[in-house]
């Protein structure tokens, strides 16, 4: 896994509306990018340890994520 800087996923945000998708969330790039310019994320992740990264980056930034189980 590599994390991207944040600025890779904010500027297709910028250009779009309505909230964002990531169905591979990975290390939580979209999410915090979501959040930074207003935007509600739904991210899905199938890999616990992904998941791990994105509630830990996502925290490092100051952000209070939701988890949601199906």
């Amino acid at each position: 896994m590599t994390e991207k800087p944040i600025e890779c996923m904010a500027r297709p945000i910028r250009n779009h509306e309505g909230s964002v998708a990531d169905p591979f969330l990975g290390s939580g790039t979209t999410v915090v990018a979501a959040e930074q310019e207003g935007r509600v994320c739904y991210g899905m992740e199938i890999e616990p340890k992904y998941v791990a990264v994105t509630l830990e980056r996502m925290l490092s930034f100051g952000l209070n994520p939701e988890l949601e189980n199906d």
